[in-house]
């Protein structure tokens, strides 16, 4: 089972429309009271208009954000620098990854991840300069324990469990999933040498946060902007 679309519920449908389109070079399709965005690569994002408050998040909720990959984050960063839209500073966060965040605008975070580690940019395709390069390669969220997570994504829905990486900096341990047949080039999946290849693939993975502590995780609130589902295919 694949990640095929993402859904959310939102208030402002327009503003959606002009942001994933124009900020992050989607293409965009509009229709029936909803708006589906798609990059080159990954799940497509599916947004419907609903009377919900912006989105607020916090570290206990099961929905965190969802992450773009690109082979070049500071040509992407320069380009939302020109447009105005706040994002934060790329920085080289640990033996994860180069990455910044920004928020949509329903307050929906989003993680751009490159897709080598900071100094490791290459030149990706003309043409928008994130969406011609981007990958939807993230859906991220949180489970109390990794028996949780194992159970939901490995267990009951079939996906291959493809990388480990714990961040004890930070009190916690991301897993990450996928159907696929692909296999990292090192067969421990808790490597740092398998991060950059984690990052080229060229579908959206299932990232799961654990906190050590096994901190409660709080269900997505329905009346606030958010997930409301996720689509899968065999």
């Amino acid at each position: 089972m694949t990640v095929s679309a993402i859904q959310y519920q939102v208030n402002d449908l327009a503003a959606m429309e002009r942001f994933y389109r124009d900020a992050l070079g989607c293409e965009v399709t509009s229709q029936n009271g909803s708006v589906t965005c798609a990059f080159p690569q990954g799940a497509r994002l599916e947004f419907h208009e609903a009377p919900v408050t912006q989105h607020e998040a916090a570290k206990d909720n099961r929905y965190w954000k969802i992450g773009l990959t690109m082979p070049d984050l500071d040509r992407a960063v320069a380009y939302l620098d020109r447009m105005g839209w706040p994002v934060s500073r790329p920085r080289q966060f640990l033996d994860i990854g180069y990455m910044c965040h920004l928020n949509d605008p329903a307050g929906l975070p989003i993680e751009l991840l490159q897709q080598g580690f900071e100094g490791r940019a290459v030149a990706g395709p003309e043409g928008h300069d994130i969406g011609a390069q981007a990958t939807l390669a993230h859906l991220t969220l949180r489970a109390e324990t990794r028996a949780a997570a194992d159970a939901e994504w490995g267990e009951s829905a079939g996906m291959t469990l493809m990388s480990v990486q714990p961040v004890t900096q930070y009190g916690f341990s991301l897993y990450f999933f996928a159907k696929t047949h692909d296999a990292p080039p090192d067969p421990d999946l808790t490597t740092v040498a398998n991060r950059e290849w984690l990052w080229r693939r060229p579908y959206t993975l299932v990232e799961v946060q654990v906190y050590d502590d096994g901190r409660p995780i709080t269900p997505v609130d329905e009346g606030m902007a958010g997930l409301s589902g996720i689509k899968v295919t065999p």
